[in-house]
């Protein structure tokens, strides 16, 4: 009886080829999810803004400032999600803590980036985050928590290749604002660590996704963590529409 049923197995690999592993149905998944999500950003009101009109000063300050916030964070949120890791998981351990210390005090990059063009002030630090922001951040803090550092690599799959998608964005700031790389230091130095990153991330997620309720749950942190995001620009864009109304009155009587 056993080996008729091996022989079962190995023809019915034959005819419709091998199992796919939750970890390459997942990674599938998510590049899916994650274009159609970008898809959306580009059909929104700040990507159309910003890609037709470029930035107005206080448009790329406040973006930049939300990006500040939740930067400041990542690198806790490694460790905290280390919390729900088991001790015997060393090599997913491992990848957490250097993730985390390679992250920390990436968010000073931004202030200097802010400085040397005459748009951070001490204030903004302490500045309350949009309600995106806010969410975004605290959403994180629960899927560390609650799930653990599986679960965050949903997030940690997008981040890492997001400078192939904000590409546009990236360039109509440098355009309108007349920035220089010396300018846009976070961005160049986490275009160098992305690129590594982001092999690490799915090599990650191949060794330690193995059941089907571990691939939706990293799929559902990945959607939902650059919904977040994305709707924070949104916000920032809307946020600075009523002054963008106003000058753009005041020139209307002029």
């Amino acid at each position: 009886m056993i080996p008729y049923l091996a022989a079962v197995e190995d023809i019915t690999d034959s005819i419709f080829g091998l199992p796919i592993s939750p970890a390459e149905d997942l990674l599938g998944r998510l590049d899916r999810s994650i274009a159609d999500l970008w898809s959306q950003a580009q059909a929104g009101k700040f990507w159309g803004h910003v890609v037709s009109q470029g930035f107005e000063p206080e448009l790329y300050r406040l973006a930049m400032v939300q990006v500040f916030h939740y930067t400041r964070h990542n690198s806790i949120l490694q460790a905290v999600a280390a919390f729900r890791a088991q001790s015997e998981e060393t090599e997913l351990l491992r990848f957490v803590y250097g993730h985390s210390k390679e992250e920390l005090g990436q968010e000073w990059l931004i202030v200097n980036d802010l400085k040397s063009i005459g748009l951070w002030v001490a204030r903004d630090a302490a500045e309350a985050p949009l309600p995106a922001t806010d969410a975004l951040i605290n959403y994180l803090y629960g899927v560390a928590l609650r799930d653990g550092p599986v679960a965050r690599l949903g997030y940690s799959y997008w981040a890492n290749s997001v400078h192939r998608e904000i590409g546009p964005l990236l360039l109509a700031a440098r355009e309108s604002m007349a920035l220089t790389v010396d300018n846009m230091t976070f961005f160049a130095a986490n275009v160098r660590i992305n690129a590594q990153h982001s092999e690490e991330v799915r090599d990650a997620l191949r060794r330690e996704v193995t059941t089907p309720a571990q691939a939706e749950m990293v799929h559902r942190v990945a959607v939902t963590s650059l919904w977040l995001t994305i709707s924070l620009l949104e916000q920032a864009f809307e946020a600075t529409g009523h002054a963008r109304e106003l000058q753009s009155r005041a020139l209307r009587r002029q």
